[in-house]
């Protein structure tokens, strides 16, 4: 009980501290670049605070030093996908990727690359723009589920929109791709992959500013004539007229549920109002990097700080729609308590030393959510999570440690948590036989 009352005591102190410091824009101090050189596996593009949409930009090179799907050594753009991994050590996901072209692809071994240079790009929290060499200027921001496109091709070239389902990087590959034409400007449909997660089901709506002219599709290689088709990699090419300075806005909106969800998500951008969604972004990373506040001069300390701090804000990733409905990767369809998210990229092994004991102070709306994710997947699969990405079980690293986070959580007073739930899951966990536990518990060490 005492313990209790002190964490609160500090609470209010630090809410309390917090409050007198001026409303300097901190957003200003964040650098997405930092990480995506060297060893980082950081990406630099768009996304808000723990949001499922991760749009950013792709290098379509495998290797270590692209599991974020960019590495600052680079020089070319495969494509622009909206899931992305942070500062893990194995490449998944780059799902739904999109590219700008000028013109339609009809040769399969034109993957459609384009270079860049990285004078050209400026990225900032909940934004992300480049102009590539051939002249396209492609820039970005984004909301929880749904992602803004914002492109501008070159004067007298009629503009294509390329969405290559089929598009993989690392251990991911597709099992199943579908499109759809639902009207004259949205596409719908799906992309099941394998990888590092065995089984992930990304459901998306594409939906154009101004109609298609032309609608182009290849699935597996052959030229299809329908306004659908399905395959293992569906390319669907979207063709438009030339435009009053040739500009093209997409809203891409992404559900693990289904397809008519996705198309829902597509509602998170009311409006074609690029920057508005830009600033709300913003607006989101400056509430979230506030809970913090340094007192220094330095400047680089700054960048540094909160630039580190922005990256905390990264994953977890929600994984549920709007209302807190999921699917699992059992194909179960569950939904979270309300106002709740469900959400998945838990590097446990990483961060219980650190980062949730600090969620346990910075994320005191969102915290209960993050941990009741952990035993939704306990409920799901019998076991609390080692390695949840797309709710699959990894199983990367040895140990139990949700164990701890969910201990530090249950000691620290955290509301909104089952504790006898909580607890459950926890000796269910310490109690199996695989990952060394069964050493453990014998002698108190793994051999």
């Amino acid at each position: 009980m005492l313990k209790k009352l002190k964490y609160q005591l500090f609470l209010l102190l630090l809410v309390i501290s917090l409050k007198g410091f001026s409303q300097e824009k901190l957003t200003k101090y964040v650098d997405p670049f930092i990480g995506t050189g060297g060893h980082g596996h950081t990406f630099p593009g768009a996304a808000v605070p723990f949001g499922m949409i991760q749009l950013s930009l792709d290098n379509g090179r495998n290797g270590w030093d692209w599991c974020g799907g960019y590495h600052y050594s680079d020089s070319v753009i495969a494509g622009f996908s909206h899931m992305h991994l942070s500062g893990t050590g194995i490449g998944d996901w780059c799902d739904i990727s999109v590219m700008p072209e000028n013109k339609l692809i009809t040769d399969t071994a034109d993957h459609g690359l384009a270079k860049f240079k990285h004078r050209n790009e400026i990225a900032s929290p909940g934004f992300y723009k480049v102009t590539m060499d051939n002249g396209i200027s492609a820039a970005f921001t984004v909301t929880e589920h749904c992602g803004f496109h914002d492109y501008i091709f070159p004067a007298n070239v009629s503009p294509v929109i390329k969405l290559d389902l089929g598009y993989k990087q690392n251990w991911d590959q597709p099992t199943a791709t579908y499109v759809k034409q639902l009207n004259d400007s949205t596409l719908v449909g799906y992309r099941y992959s394998t990888g590092w997660a065995q089984v992930q089901r990304v459901y998306f709506a594409l939906r154009a500013s101004v109609p298609f002219s032309k609608l182009s599709i290849i699935a597996d290689g052959k030229q299809i004539s329908s306004s659908e088709a399905n395959g293992t990699g569906v390319i669907a090419q979207v063709l438009f007229n030339e435009q009053k300075h040739n500009h093209i806005m997409l809203k891409v909106a992404l559900s693990t549920v289904s397809s008519d969800n996705a198309v829902q998500a597509l509602k998170e951008i009311k409006k074609w109002d690029f920057d508005g969604v830009r600033k709300q972004a913003a607006e989101k990373w400056e509430h979230e990097l506030s809970k913090i506040q340094i007192n220094t001069s330095d400047i680089r300390i700054k960048r540094i700080f909160y630039t580190g701090l922005y990256h905390t804000c990264i994953a977890p990733s929600q994984y549920s729609d709007a209302d807190g409905t999921y699917q699992n990767a059992k194909g179960e369809i569950h939904k979270m308590p309300a106002g709740q998210q469900r959400y998945t990229t838990y590097s446990l092994w990483d961060t219980f030393r650190a980062l949730n004991p600090l969620y346990t102070l910075t994320q005191t709306e969102r915290y209960a959510g993050i941990l009741n994710s952990m035993l939704a997947f306990y409920k799901e699969n019998g076991l609390l999570p080692i390695w949840d990405l797309s709710t699959n079980e990894t199983n990367c690293m040895t140990g139990y440690h949700a164990v701890p986070v969910l201990a530090d959580a249950v000691l620290k007073g955290i509301k909104g948590i089952d504790d006898q739930l909580a607890y459950t899951a926890m000796k269910a966990s310490a109690m199996e036989n695989i990952r060394g536990c069964n050493y453990y518990r014998q002698y108190g060490y793994v051999p």
